[in-house]
């Protein structure tokens, strides 16, 4: 597979790629600069948007303009059109300094998943929460180390999520009614050495998982058995997901953040987006229903 770097630009940490389905627009956060960027595949223009606090991730709303992220300060809803930054209050983890918002995911039924991270994710202080189409909001699980790359497979039964510092995506039955999740085990597990960060699942219910540090993407299918490993020209690809007009374009997020200033002019490009053609299709990500 071909790894190319799309629209010449580099994010100190880019993360959470979201594809929009309607608009045929690629957006990524510049997580701790609280940046994202708008990109058109087509015509390799991109737009940016400054938040004004470190972004963890972003989501399209179905029925109305803009966005819903998950901040520092907590759940947001932001408007690019009038740049209106309004948040949810109270919010999760409003007043605890020591953890933000990390990664997240909008469910089949259009309420968002999201998770935080103490700040070098070294303490287990980590909470998955939902924020429900009402604005209200439930802790669904806590004790987590990094809250990373979140999905669901094809069915929708089923809920997975990476712990990076646990080394393993885990899986929890998923009941669609109540968006609550139960039955927490291991999936896939990696080695000690390896990191996952972020990812995407695909059509087939296969995971395409970014190892942190690692230079790779992995692949499995949607048992948990490693198919392929993706060697990227980078050390820190950080999340992926399915773009392009026939869904079969991932793009992938990277970060130098974790460089030094010398390491940094020796991979010049790192913090790019890349993009690979696949065969492979993958899942409309949803828009948040609130």
């Amino acid at each position: 597979m071909q790894v190319e770097p799309i629209f010449h630009i580099s994010a100190e940490h880019g993360e959470g790629p979201v594809w929009d389905a309607l608009h045929h627009k690629i957006y990524w956060v510049d997580l701790l600069k609280g940046l994202y960027f708008k990109g058109d595949l087509k015509d390799n223009t991109i737009e940016d948007y400054s938040i004004g606090q470190p972004l963890g991730f972003l989501a399209l709303r179905k029925n109305q303009e803009g966005l819903v992220m998950g901040v520092r300060d907590g759940f947001v809803f932001y408007n690019e059109k009038t740049k209106l930054f309004n948040l949810i209050e109270p919010s999760p983890e409003q007043h605890n300094s020591e953890v933000r918002f990390n990664d997240g995911a909008v469910d089949p039924k259009g309420r968002v998943f999201g998770g935080t991270m103490e700040w070098n994710g070294a303490d287990n202080k980590s909470k998955l929460f939902r924020l429900n189409t009402d604005h209200s909001w439930n802790v669904l699980e806590e004790n987590i180390h990094i809250t990373n790359g979140m999905g669901w497979n094809p069915e929708k039964d089923t809920f997975f999520m990476i712990d990076t510092n646990r080394n393993a995506v885990f899986a929890y039955d998923y009941e669609i009614a109540s968006g609550n999740i139960s039955n927490k085990r291991t999936h896939i597990q990696f080695a000690d050495t390896e990191f996952p960060d972020g990812m995407t699942i695909d059509s087939d219910g296969g995971f395409w998982i970014a190892l942190w540090g690692g230079g790779a993407l992995v692949r499995f299918d949607k048992f948990g058995n490693k198919m392929e490993t993706i060697q990227m020209p980078v050390s820190h690809p950080t999340s992926c997901c399915f773009g392009g007009v026939d869904l079969k374009t991932l793009i992938i997020t990277t970060s130098k953040v974790a460089l030094s200033e010398k390491e940094q002019l020796e991979n010049p490009l790192a913090g790019s987006l890349f993009k690979i053609e696949t065969d492979t299709v993958g899942q409309i990500q949803a828009r948040y229903h609130g």
